[in-house]
């Protein structure tokens, strides 16, 4: 059931009279998880005080919108027009495919400091290349600290393979007049390059990482309290954030609870209200202004084999169905070969790493030719 003019009216002639801020409108997909839905619908309520939800899935909450949905494709088809229309000014999801391009940024806090820190990223892929994409990961998470009101934000490097190599491009746009203020250590002997105690003591504003370690550092975060079986603390895998990506999608995992889904949920609406994206299109601009895109190509980067022809994509269909396994290097031109077989499919960037996005009724076709290709 759609929000209509009158209800939306009411809602607002409410919430003026209740001396309340106008609340911000957010979608969320109930379905999906590991829990019930009864559960995702009770942390939905913890924060109506603050955000307006629009539900998505198989149950709905009483006087507020819902879209019926079976099935998360279907939801975030739903999501997606939401999103588009500007019906809601953000969602919050789980298992969500992000276009190759595209990183989550989300926010860590210290008990031992009680300092937060931005953490980028967290799941997606900003780039094939680690280096590359750490200095990408790095500019989005400026952004968000831009959003957070932190001014002049410093920056440090979590120090995993080719964290130098993330420093050195760093260090090149930073000479071609990007601003970068690098973070130290808070071990003896200094440095940009963060340790894991820099991690506990949420040292710098910004921490980047490549995100399949920000992913498991999500996990340590967000479910270490609970030994694993549930996320209880945190705001999820954060916003993403790329340069073609233009809606502001949060995400949630199948393992987070009440408390995590609330604050996520919060804090979609408040990246919403504080204008994210605009920071990122701005932090974005200003790094290709300053050469990134030619910088970034500076650093040696992997072989990666190109189409020895031009490939005609098939024609589009439902995409209902994934292809997991596929290292990041070869998956654009495992995307490609499908489509010399007339199979249409999509790159994309899961939970659980690279994915090809397909209709469920080619999959068994497609994964006899990828079988073949990839041995």
């Amino acid at each position: 059931m759609a929000d209509s003019p009158v209800s939306r009216t009411l809602r607002s002639l409410a919430d003026a009279l209740n001396g309340r801020p106008p609340r911000t409108k957010i979608a969320f997909t109930a379905l999906g998880s590991e829990f019930p839905v009864s559960m995702l619908l009770d942390a939905v309520t913890r924060v109506t005080d603050v955000v307006l939800p629009v539900i998505i899935g198989p149950q709905g909450l009483e006087g507020f919108p819902h879209y019926p949905a079976d099935d998360l494709t279907t939801a975030h088809r739903t999501m997606e027009q939401l999103l588009a229309s500007g019906d809601v000014s953000g969602a919050v999801t789980l298992h969500y495919n992000f276009p190759l391009g595209v990183t989550t940024v989300s926010q860590v806090h210290s008990v031992a400091t009680g300092r937060s820190m931005v953490l980028a990223g967290t799941t997606g892929c900003s780039d094939v290349r680690r280096p590359a994409a750490m200095v990408r990961n790095a500019v989005a998470g400026l952004a968000m600290a831009d959003a957070m009101g932190i001014e002049n934000p410093t920056i440090g490097i979590l120090n995993i393979d080719d964290a130098p190599a993330a420093s050195r491009l760093l260090e090149r746009l930073s000479g071609a007049g990007f601003p970068l203020r690098f973070a130290v250590s808070s071990r003896g002997d200094g440095g940009v390059l963060m340790r894991g105690n820099d991690l506990i003591r949420a040292t710098p504003d910004v921490m980047v990482c490549d995100t399949l370690t920000g992913n498991l550092l999500i996990k340590l975060f967000s479910a270490g309290l609970s030994g694993g079986d549930m996320e209880t603390l945190g705001r999820g895998y954060g916003i993403g954030l790329g340069p073609d990506h233009t809606s502001l999608i949060g995400i949630i995992s199948r393992a987070s609870g009440p408390a995590t889904i609330a604050q996520a949920l919060l804090f979609c609406a408040r990246m919403a209200h504080n204008q994210l994206m605009a920071y990122w299109k701005q932090r974005w601009q200003q790094a290709r202004s300053c050469g990134i895109e030619q910088i970034l190509h500076q650093e040696p980067s992997p072989q990666i084999v190109q189409a020895e022809q031009e490939v005609i994509r098939p024609a589009k269909t439902v995409l209902d169905d994934e292809i997991h396994g596929i290292d990041i290097l070869r998956l654009g031109e495992a995307c490609r070969y499908l489509w010399q077989h007339g199979i249409y499919a999509e790159t994309g960037m899961g939970c659980t790493g690279p994915v090809l996005m397909i209709n469920h009724q080619q999959c068994a076709e497609a994964k006899a030719h990828l079988k073949s290709f990839l041995n």
